[in-house]
């Protein structure tokens, strides 16, 4: 390993720099894969002296990796019992058929089902959605115009829905790891939704404004054929019952359940809450025992057998590589803090305290931008929640309030086909052109840098006092 020849505390702090900036590198570039450089903390902090063997895998155990991991198999049992494109189906018939209406129906369905399933997954189960509906608009100007909205529109749907919860997203829950790690500041499920939904409630139909109204106007309206088709569809599901309907009832009783564990005080009006009744209740204990419900529970499919909601074989599909690279980058950021390197890097970056505090937000946000465009966002949230936290401690602001800016910002990346698989998948329809989601997606990275400074410095105060 090469030791970063820079001027820190510490042998140990020169030793945590050259490991970050290796990993900064190898989570840009992916040599190998991103789950693979996420082990590198735990194999060379205690081979460098830096930390032991306990301190620097105890991170990879976060309870928040447990939360993650119960989200993901909710996410999981959904998909298998298609209660996820049940919800699509609704959504976009009710909207109605014109070419307007139909792209702001399959954003609606794509966002709230990204809000709790992961951005790829939701975008993954929505193309095909899509692709029957692209044909349907006919041939012509509009109709190529609104096929391109409704494929851009489906894509960044699902990295706007992903803003709403802590599960959304991995650099959500990566914040949340990170601002208890390194600011001492709980982000509780129902405080981040509190912060994100108004967000994803701003940005989703300003997007959707932007490509029916300004970048992709169309009056292609849809015929018969696409309301046969979408009936069609939601028939064959058949009503909500066996495995299905259990399954979206332990969903719904796990969201309660995190709905409902704090006290909630509305004035001088204070309504109890789940940690009355069990102090020591988190988000995971939450998310976990409503996984172990799946394994538990049985449901009868379309085929009248009984089985289990889920199955071990099935949960082996889950993204087992995003935990561990959540905890690669909470073990990162532990060793930055006790080598000393944290402060010496805040030490460097006190000079931009003169600045206006929003100049500071919109720089930190554009900056991340633009890392999202080039790295993964779950790389990218890794690698800077712990300068972030620096620079807040240097600079005398909230640290938690520029994470949570940070972390956003990390979802954002609209503008080329490799900055999020979403755009990934629907650049591969050969529906839409690079200029053309460039053109698209330029113009919503800066819409979605201003509201999220906006929002965030505007609701900080109220959510997290």
């Amino acid at each position: 390993m090469v030791q970063v020849a820079a001027p820190s505390p510490s042998r140990e702090a020169g030793h945590v720099l050259g490991l970050a900036a290796w990993m900064a590198i190898w989570w840009v570039t992916e040599p190998v894969p991103l789950a693979a450089t996420s082990l590198l903390p735990a194999g060379l902090l205690p081979a460098l002296g830096v930390a032991t063997a306990r301190d620097a895998v105890a991170p990879y155990a976060n309870e928040l990796v447990f939360l993650f991991l119960g989200g993901f198999l909710l996410a999981a049992a959904l998909e298998r019992w298609h209660a996820h494109a049940r919800i699509a189906y609704a959504l976009i018939a009710t909207i109605g058929l014109s070419a307007r209406r139909i792209v702001l129906g399959v954003m609606i369905a794509t966002a709230f089902i990204s809000m709790w399933i992961s951005n790829t997954a939701t975008a993954a189960m929505m193309y095909p959605i899509v692709l029957a509906i692209a044909p349907l608009f006919g041939d012509g100007a509009d109709a190529r115009r609104s096929r391109t909205a409704l494929m851009l529109g489906m894509a960044y749907a699902a990295s706007i829905g992903g803003m709403g919860t802590l599960l959304g997203t991995p650099p959500n829950l990566i914040l949340a790891g990170s601002a208890k790690e390194l600011a001492g500041a709980e982000v509780s499920f129902v405080a981040f939704l509190a912060l994100g939904v108004p967000l994803v409630a701003l940005l989703l139909p300003l997007c959707w404004a932007m490509l029916v109204f300004v970048l992709f106007p169309s009056r292609a309206v849809l015929d018969a054929e696409a309301g046969r088709v979408l009936a069609e569809r939601r028939t064959r599901l058949g009503v909500l019952r066996g495995g299905e309907r259990v399954t979206v009832l332990v969903f719904a009783a796990t969201a309660l359940a995190w709905i409902l564990r704090e006290r909630k005080a509305f004035g001088a009006v204070t309504i109890p809450g789940l940690v009355d009744l069990a102090p020591r209740l988190t988000d995971a204990t939450i998310g976990i025992l409503g996984a172990l419900l799946l394994f538990v529970l049985r449901g009868r499919g379309p085929d009248g057998a009984s089985r289990p909601l889920l199955t071990w074989d099935e949960a082996r599909g889950i993204p087992w590589d995003v935990l561990l690279l959540f905890g690669g980058g909470l073990s990162l950021a532990a060793a930055m803090e006790s080598s000393g390197l944290a402060a010496w890097l805040g030490d460097g970056l006190t000079g931009i305290q003169q600045l206006p505090p929003v100049a500071i937000y919109a720089g930190l946000a554009v900056f991340v931008l633009l890392l999202s465009e080039l790295a993964s966002n779950t790389a990218v949230a890794s690698m800077i929640m712990p300068i972030v936290a620096t620079l807040a401690a240097a600079i005398g602001q909230p640290p938690l309030l520029l994470m949570l800016i940070a972390a956003l910002a990390a979802s954002t990346g609209f503008a080329l086909p490799v900055a999020t698989p979403p755009n990934t998948i629907v650049f591969g329809s050969g529906q839409v052109t690079v200029r053309q989601m460039a053109r698209a997606g330029v113009l919503l990275d800066l819409i979605a840098v201003l509201l999220i400074v906006l929002v965030v410095a505007a609701l900080y105060p109220v959510v997290f006092g």
